[in-house]
């Protein structure tokens, strides 16, 4: 399967978010959030969102990866989102993904934030997998029980 990395433009909205709406583990406010986010991306760089899709050969929609300065830093980055459409799982899409944003990016250093549940033990290992370190852990920060991981990756 080929699979090409651009950035996102307004024509992919609908698919953009029936990704979102495929993502089981997501929950209803989280794919509020990240329907949001990418309106915001698509509409303007200088919102502070870049997205960037992969797609195969017939223009399907596979997955996306959004991030963005944290304002007031050198070279600091927040990976807001990262997802891969359930049918295309585990063909490292995801890992083509990353790679993308961090040859964009270049230097600096790049946060991601996770849930501590069950249901996220995929993503942190995910994370860990490709060099994100934990940098702290917030207890309790979503909910009670579950914390909020924050990883980070010195490009």
């Amino acid at each position: 399967m080929m699979i090409t990395i651009r950035l996102a433009a307004e024509f992919d909205r609908p698919q953009l978010f029936e990704l979102i709406a495929a993502i089981d583990n997501f929950n209803n406010a989280e794919k509020e959030l990240a329907r949001e986010v990418i309106t915001d991306g698509l509409a303007s760089e200088k919102n502070g969102y870049y997205i960037l899709v992969a797609i195969d050969q017939q223009d399907t929609l596979l997955g996306f990866i959004c991030y963005g300065p944290i304002p007031i830093t050198v070279q600091r980055w927040d990976m807001y989102w990262i997802a891969v459409a359930p049918e295309s799982a585990r063909l490292g899409i995801g890992t083509l993904l990353l790679q993308a944003m961090e040859e964009k990016l270049g230097q600096g250093r790049i946060y991601v934030d996770t849930s501590s549940t069950p249901g996220y033990n995929k993503a942190r290992s995910f994370y860990e997998r490709h060099g994100y370190q934990v940098a702290c852990v917030l207890p309790d920060f979503y909910a009670t029980g579950d914390d909020k991981i924050v990883y980070c990756k010195e490009l």
